[in-house]
């Protein structure tokens, strides 16, 4: 197999082969190119939302999107896309009739299942916020319960697309399902200009929002499946040998995503006793840390599984064990750096971002927001390491592995919190729960504790799903490539030393000056670990940077 040129040799090693990383993070580039531009608009509807509505308005909102969200990450990013690809990519290597039949009976399954669940998420809406929310107020509970309803529809779309974002990645195409999430942020974006002048209270209009940018969603993705003769029918079986096998890897799948999203449902129902504006804090903060994953993380895993997939099909060890030391490697690249920079500078961004309306957002929101993210940055790299690693054991299709590793992640960040938060008022638990929270109580961080323990349940879930699979499957990375990857710390430090020397001409305030020197420093910085990579003759220099000049070249006809 050849070697890339510029890919370099780890200590005491051959070559090392990056066709499969390659094809891997060609894929990864068109991905994070799309998802850059959701990310940026992200920021800005977060912007609008921090200006435009009082925290106790986003705290309702916020809980209220956390609930479709929920099933939007168990079916968009998690379970039933993860569990379709292998088996719609060992339909379509059969035949394309194959894939064809299965694509629609898949389709019509989820059809079938997100109404239900939309049904009954509608009826319930208000036991469900007493649920996630026990520390709200009655009038904030009453507005959280409104807004759930109107949320509730983009389930539906969602999940729709979902199943044609697994049929298109593993067919090769990557854009069109990257480039979904736009639609929320631009309906979002003009749902908080249209509140402010056409609703009452404003923050319902974010709602309809999100239940529109559903449909707008799944409309994009349907001319791509009609080119490639895939057009969406209703297809009512159960007993097709592929749904079979689908449902057969979803229920482990679906546990597993479920106890990553009842962390953070868990999360924002602690932080909703600590009165208006923590929920709204850790709710920003988290979505700082999802600009890297998305961009960067995501990608990578997104087009890895149809890599590591097809290398698992045909029986090549040692093409699955390069591509996938290879991903670990960019992702590595990727997050040590972004982790650095959003831990040395987390003010600064967040007072760029956030506070250009002090009466909504003032001076204390700043500080408590970036303490938040300092807390959830430091488990970036163990959330980019599971992403990646549950994808090889997916591969193998074994959705267990990291359906067990969410479960014990769960449990250490419910245990974690509530050791970490103080003692808890009483009535949140019963009598003897308190009393032995109360007893348990190591440190008393506040609602920051929910943050500290969201990293330490990251860094948990990560030792369990890396041993598991090693004892599964064997290693895929070797001792020769976790020594290379020791020239990714290097250079990640070198860049720490730019962005320490710079910080203190950076001041914490919203303003274009601001902007200006953040974005120098951040350019500064991200020079020297580029050229700290090619200093210490890393192999992901190469990949990083086609990635990044083929993002920056990506041109539309790209779809």
């Amino acid at each position: 197999m050849e070697t890339s040129e510029g890919a370099g040799k780890y200590p005491a090693a051959r070559s090392v082969s990056t066709d499969g990383v390659e094809c891997v993070s060609r894929s990864a580039g068109v991905v994070a190119a799309a998802t850059m531009a959701s990310r940026v608009l992200g920021l800005v509807r977060d912007s609008l939302m921090a200006a435009a509505f009082s925290p106790g308005m986003n705290d309702a909102f916020i809980v209220a999107f956390t609930i479709p969200n929920l099933f939007r990450r168990l079916v968009g990013e998690g379970s039933l896309t993860l569990a379709f690809v292998p088996i719609f990519s060992s339909a379509l290597a059969r035949s394309h009739e194959d894939a064809q039949r299965t694509f629609r009976a898949t389709w019509t399954l989820a059809l079938w299942a997100s109404l239900a669940i939309c049904v009954l998420g509608m009826i319930f809406a208000g036991p469900v916020v007493s649920l996630t929310a026990p520390g709200y107020d009655p009038e904030k509970q009453a507005l959280t319960t409104h807004l759930l309803r109107i949320c509730f529809p983009y389930i539906v779309s969602l999940a729709l697309v979902a199943v044609a974002m697994g049929a298109l990645n593993s067919m090769g195409h990557f854009f069109r399902p990257a480039i979904a999430p736009v639609f929320l942020n631009l309906t979002q974006i003009a749902a908080t200009f249209a509140g402010l002048w056409f609703f009452h209270p404003p923050i319902v209009a974010m709602a309809w929002g999100a239940a529109l940018a559903g449909v707008l969603q799944l409309l994009a993705q349907l001319a791509p499946l009609r080119e490639r003769d895939m057009a969406p029918k209703l297809v009512f079986t159960l007993r097709d040998p592929a749904i079979q096998k689908l449902l057969w890897m979803l229920l482990p799948s679906v546990l597993g995503a479920s106890a990553y999203q009842v962390n953070t449902m868990t999360t924002r129902a602690i932080a909703s006793f600590f009165g208006d504006g923590p929920v709204s804090y850790l709710y920003f903060a988290t979505r700082l840390l999802e600009l890297p994953l998305g961009l960067f993380v995501f990608g990578l895993a997104t087009s890895s599984l149809p890599v590591l997939s097809r290398q698992v099909a045909v029986g090549d060890r040692g093409g699955l064990d390069r591509a996938f030391a290879g991903t670990v490697g960019l992702v590595l690249a990727l997050t040590l750096p972004c982790t650095a920079g959003l831990v040395l500078l987390r003010e600064p961004i967040v007072a760029l971002l956030f506070a250009w309306n002090p009466k909504t957002f003032g001076p204390d929101s700043v500080h408590g927001c970036a303490l938040s993210l300092l807390y959830y940055s430091l488990g970036l790299v163990p959330i980019g390491l599971v992403r990646v690693w549950v994808n090889v054991s997916i591969a193998h299709h074994d959705t267990r592995t990291g359906a067990h590793a969410a479960v014990v992640s769960l449990v250490v960040n419910v245990l974690a919190a509530l050791t970490f938060i103080g003692p808890l008022p009483g009535g949140v638990l019963p009598d003897w729960a308190t009393e032995l929270q109360h007893r348990c109580v190591v440190a008393d961080f506040g609602f920051l504790g929910v943050a500290l323990a969201t990293t330490l349940a990251a860094l948990a879930n990560a030792a369990y799903v890396i041993a598991r699979t090693r004892i599964r499957y064997g290693a895929h990375v070797h001792l020769r490539d976790w020594l290379g990857y020791v020239r990714l710390v290097a250079a990640t430090g070198l860049m720490c030393v730019v962005v320490v020397a710079g910080a203190p001409l950076v001041p914490s305030t919203a303003s274009v000056a601001t902007a200006l020197r953040l974005l120098a420093l951040i350019g500064a910085g991200g020079l020297a670990y580029l050229g700290g990579l090619w200093l210490f003759r890393a192999p992901e220099f190469a990949l990083v940077r086609a990635a990044l000049l083929r993002a920056a070249r990506l041109r539309p006809s790209a779809t």
